[in-house]
């Protein structure tokens, strides 16, 4: 902790004068054009309140510099920088800007949008331990999903948020979603992937981050953040701090969370949090999600998701049960499964047909066909037993190909359904084997119209 204390202070030494501000921004005269209708909120640098718009006749939040931080260069830079980038990026999920201005006091305010509703924080708190039921979670990743598409917009345009945070998020009654407060946002360099005609343009320092300086919200924040270099920051540090807010959507609290500041900086710099399924239980929480929290919140940035749309993807074939099967093919005559064997795949059939077969009592009988769509070997997934039947290619077959693993990841929203189909399965095996005994006893042939024979 000290290396790390003495490594900050001694970058924030290195901090250069500030450039002078080069904006000009006209005054105007708030008290004649809108009606005050109170404070809506207040930050750590300036104060929200509800505007009436005499001209348009609507309401619109205003928001302002306060006085006492108005002195500082550098928290001035910052408020018009916020008004500037989030003006220029015209998405449905971002509040758009009205009006940037100095009022009669010459203090810096500009107008947005006024959203009506709930902080995502606010959602999950409410929800409690209904967030993880599947209409409820499926919610609250839709309002994820928004925020993906928010940020993917913005990276476009080279900027990173750097404060993503389920406080930070609003929700409105009508579905409307909001990525708000940009104050702390980053200009990335210019790249080949972004060219200067995308970008935001700024009149201000688009760069006006101490080195060193720790900027964002310890709680949700990427260890490259906490390291103060701001030059490795990029879009992957918004990709950490989405996938820990669907950690807290998860767990119901932060990844980090110790009341202790310094302690919280070190576990957001060695990136140490608790797995979300030893906070709440495994059993209760879709593994499909804990693979895609986990991916987004990797210490190293090369191992996360490379960009917001990559995110939001996983995160909406999650939500659709969609898999990436592969697909085999089996010359005619091939015997795809075979009775008795140990195995952990199911296949199903995308062209040809199959002939299923079991042995009864020491004769080889013939169960039924198969054909395109139809499904066979799903008992290996569910229960750790032998293959009941054997499946043969009548002619060449083309089947898809799902794993156990697979299915026990993307079994969708509902986590208890994987343990009811298991246990329906290993129900099914118990009398399975019982009516194999009495055949084999009575020297039984199968009938290849019984409805009731699998090909496990």
């Amino acid at each position: 902790m000290k290396a790390l204390l003495s490594k900050w202070f001694k970058r924030r030494e290195e901090t250069p004068e500030a450039p002078r501000i080069g904006t000009q921004v006209p005054r105007q005269d708030v008290e004649a054009r809108y009606s005050d209708q109170g404070q809506v909120g207040r930050g750590g640098m300036s104060t929200v309140r509800r505007m009436r718009d005499r001209s348009l006749l609507r309401e619109t939040a205003l928001k302002k510099l306060d006085s006492d931080l108005a002195v500082s260069e550098e928290q001035v830079q910052r408020f018009l920088l916020e008004a500037q980038i989030t003006g220029q990026l015209d998405h449905p999920n971002i509040v758009p800007i009205h009006e940037l201005g100095l009022d009669a006091e010459g203090a810096y305010y500009f107008t947005m949008k006024m959203v009506e509703g709930q902080t995502l924080a606010e959602k999950i708190d409410e929800a409690g331990d209904s967030r993880l039921e599947p209409d409820r979670l499926a919610e609250l990743l839709q309002v994820l999903i928004k925020v993906c598409e928010a940020l993917s917009f913005a990276h476009s345009r080279g900027v990173v948020h750097r404060d993503v945070k389920p406080s930070n998020i609003m929700v409105g009654q009508f579905g409307q979603v909001y990525i708000m407060d940009w104050g702390v946002a980053r200009i990335l360099p210019l790249s080949e992937d972004t060219g200067s005609e995308r970008r935001v343009a700024v009149t201000v320092d688009a760069v006006i981050d101490p080195p060193g300086s720790i900027i964002g919200s310890p709680a949700y924040m990427a260890p490259e953040q906490v390291e103060g270099v701001h030059e490795a920051i990029d879009a992957r540090t918004d990709v950490f701090a989405l996938g820990a807010t669907l950690y807290n959507i998860l767990t119901g609290r932060p990844p980090y969370n110790d009341s202790n500041y310094y302690k919280l900086l070190s576990q957001a710099l060695c990136c140490e949090f608790e797995a979300p399924e030893d906070v709440v239980g495994a059993d209760v929480l879709p593994p499909g999600l804990l693979r895609i929290t986990k991916k987004a919140m990797a210490t190293n940035p090369e191992d996360r998701y490379p960009s917001m749309m990559a995110l939001q993807r996983d995160i909406e074939l999650f939500m659709r049960g969609a898999w990436h099967l592969p697909s085999q093919t089996f010359p005619a005559g091939t015997a795809i499964i075979t009775e008795g064997e140990d195995a952990d795949d199911a296949y199903i059939i995308t062209e040809g047909t199959c002939i299923v077969l079991k042995d009864i009592g020491g004769h080889r009988a013939k169960v039924r066909e198969l054909g395109p769509g139809e499904v066979f070997g799903e008992m290996a997934i569910f229960s750790a037993q032998q293959r009941t039947a054997t499946v043969e290619a009548i002619d060449d077959v083309t089947v898809m190909v799902v794993k156990r693993e697979m299915l026990s990841s993307e079994l969708g929203l509902n986590a208890w359904v994987g343990r009811f189909v298991k246990a329906m399965a290993d129900r099914f095996l118990e009398i399975d084997n019982r009516l194999r005994m009495i055949e084999s006893g009575s020297h039984a042939i199968v009938r290849p119209e019984d409805p009731d024979e699998g090909a496990g």
